[in-house]
């Protein structure tokens, strides 16, 4: 471990000399990610919370206005602009403002097994071609289990897979936001836009609709 990445296990120091009353802590000092240090991944993390925060709040802003141009960005992902879906989204991006916001980069940790024993459900192992995970049932301990690629993903790239976008998607499953599920996986507008024309009936349920629908565009918003 570098000399600035330790962990502070105890906030103070003083001379016991009680018989058997130290205390043993299990330190697993693995890097979450491999490419950085945790205090490294802490400070990205940070960084991609908030500018997930800022997109979903331009959406909110968005929808309240409802125009031409966020009714073509609606059937773009949604395959419609109604009403439905107007109030769905209105009802749950700010659900989802508030579950970005909870989210602290304690909460983000690397899948294994010790982890799946202690949620409600299982997360299903790194494959090396999954981002993250959640256990919907835990939604209100806003948990999420991330896997080998997304270290390697950029960080806020929106024209594709993203670390910034990846949050999003993984807060959407969340009871409490959009309970969405995963249809459908896409990085891109042209892959969720064919899927949006083939299923309008469920395209608002789908993770990657959701969160192509507030984060992507041929923009960088954090490096």
């Amino acid at each position: 471990m570098s000399d600035n990445d330790y962990v502070v296990v105890h906030s103070s120091a003083a001379t016991n000399s009680t018989v058997g009353s130290q205390v043993h802590v299990d330190l697993n000092v693995t890097p979450i990610c491999p490419n950085m240090t945790n205090t490294q991944f802490a400070a990205i993390v940070k960084r991609e919370r908030d500018a997930g925060v800022e997109l979903i709040k331009d959406r909110i802003a968005e929808v309240a206005r409802w125009d031409a141009n966020e009714q073509l960005r609606a059937k773009t992902y949604f395959g419609r602009a109604d009403e439905e879906i107007r109030s769905t989204l209105a009802a749950g991006l700010p659900r989802l403002l508030t579950a970005m916001q909870e989210l602290v980069p304690e909460k983000i940790v690397r899948w294994d097994n010790a982890l799946n024993r202690n949620l409600t459900c299982a997360i299903v192992p790194d494959n090396g071609n999954n981002r993250a995970g959640v256990c919907k049932p835990d939604s209100q301990k806003r948990i999420i289990a991330i896997y080998s690629k997304f270290c390697s993903d950029s960080n806020g790239e929106l024209f594709h897979a993203a670390k910034v976008k990846i949050l999003i998607h993984e807060c959407t499953h969340y009871i409490d936001t959009f309970n969405s599920e995963d249809i459908i996986y896409g990085d891109t507008e042209i892959g969720m836009k064919i899927f949006a024309l083939q299923n309008p009936d469920c395209a608002i349920r789908n993770a990657d609709s959701i969160t192509g629908y507030i984060a992507t565009f041929d923009k960088v918003v954090i490096k």
